[in-house]
């Protein structure tokens, strides 16, 4: 969706920073809705939520095929305002299910486990991000809009391992007050991490069709092909890292987030100075390496942080600081662009070092682990 809606949205005659509002509006509404779906998977049955939201995230991307494949001759305001709805819509449902998601992990494994079961959680979501990076790869040249209809059919599939295999959560004891209470006041520099890292991460892809397409003097198709590649190189970067996690149990995520944040700078530093595709995959694959390291780290220390009661208000508040910084980042890269073509990979590299001089001043999340 990030590299496939900047070519569909000239294609429709939309200008590239509405494309951004139009990425970045639907996670902002990601940052109401992840809390309010947090709190609701302590009250009712994770299960029915998922069995709510897994659908209706099915129909945005299904609005966007028929809208980018022109079924309907629209007109450029009409597209774009079509495309918004159906962006809300996914994004609303879709904020539901990292927290419900991150609270069966809490429920299911031990605290000294805690890290490693967010580490293949988090290689789960980069594994769904990789396959859309394929997708877009993949359908580039045929049209973003089939992509978007593979999207659809796929989450049908989503749809009914839910209704089948998704567990039905156990009874829930009484707790005590602060084994349900939101330690904010532990967890907010892992949330600020959270925000600053997504920010970061998700100011860049959304101008690398248009720095392909400008740059090196691409068409529209050839260069959403193109980026499909680069991303798809960089995620694969990410669930690599993220599996070694999840397999080998690290249990220091300070250590783990200076590491990532390090390697995130380097990266971001061979990008600017990229001058071919192959170059641009390269200075991919240590970003996302460096990346694979920061949501483990970050999801394992708020729940060790956290008590049982308050595992899914921990995910729904990690998943707002993640929501606000994706919705400012394609906003704050498309606009950045406008002033120069390098503007945004600079500006990752000032948030990168923020995210650095955070790990400084976290809680260590170590000392709770028995």
């Amino acid at each position: 969706m990030t590299g496939g809606l900047g070519v569909a949205g000239r294609t429709l005659g939309l200008t590239d920073i509405e494309v951004g509002l139009i990425l970045g509006l639907g996670a902002f509404i990601g940052v109401v809705a992840a809390p309010a779906w947090g709190y609701a998977s302590e009250i009712w049955s994770r299960r029915k939520l998922m069995l709510l939201a897994v659908p209706m995230v099915v129909l945005g991307p299904a609005v966007m095929a028929i809208v980018t494949e022109q079924f309907l001759l629209l007109s450029a305001a009409v597209s774009g305002f079509v495309l918004g709805a159906a962006r809300l819509i996914q994004a609303v449902f879709g904020a539901a299910l990292i927290p419900v998601a991150q609270g069966y992990v809490a429920d299911l494994t031990k605290p000294s486990h805690r890290v490693r079961g967010m580490g293949g959680l988090s290689a789960a979501i980069s594994f769904g991000t990789l396959s859309g990076s394929v997708l877009l790869w993949l359908t580039g040249q045929l049209g973003v809009a089939l992509g978007f209809a593979a999207i659809s059919v796929f989450g049908l599939f989503a749809c009914l391992m839910v209704l089948a295999y998704l567990p039905t959560a156990l009874p829930r004891p009484a707790l005590p007050r602060r084994e349900t209470t939101l330690p904010l006041a532990d967890i907010w520099p892992y949330l600020v991490i959270t925000f600053v890292g997504f920010t970061c991460y998700t100011t860049v892809p959304p101008i690398f069709a248009l720095r392909l397409m400008d740059r090196f003097g691409m068409d529209g198709g050839t260069a959403a092909a193109q980026t499909g590649m680069v991303l798809t190189v960089g995620v694969l970067a990410v669930c690599i890292a993220q599996v070694l996690i999840a397999v080998w149990g690290f249990k220091r995520p300070r250590a783990m987030l200076r590491a990532g944040s390090t390697g995130i700078f380097t990266g971001l530093a061979m990008l600017l100075f990229a001058s071919d595709v192959l170059a641009m995959c390269l200075s991919m694959t240590v970003i996302g390496f460096a990346v694979g390291f920061l949501a483990p780290a970050v999801l394992g220390a708020i729940s060790l942080l956290g008590g049982r009661g308050a595992q899914g208000k921990i995910g729904g508040i990690n998943m707002a600081a993640r929501g606000l910084g994706s919705a400012l980042g394609p906003v704050l890269g498309t606009t950045l662009y406008q002033i120069n073509p390098d503007a945004p990979i600079l500006g990752s590299l000032a948030l990168v070092t923020i995210v650095f001089i955070l790990t400084f001043i976290s809680r260590d999340a170590r000392v709770l682990s028995p």
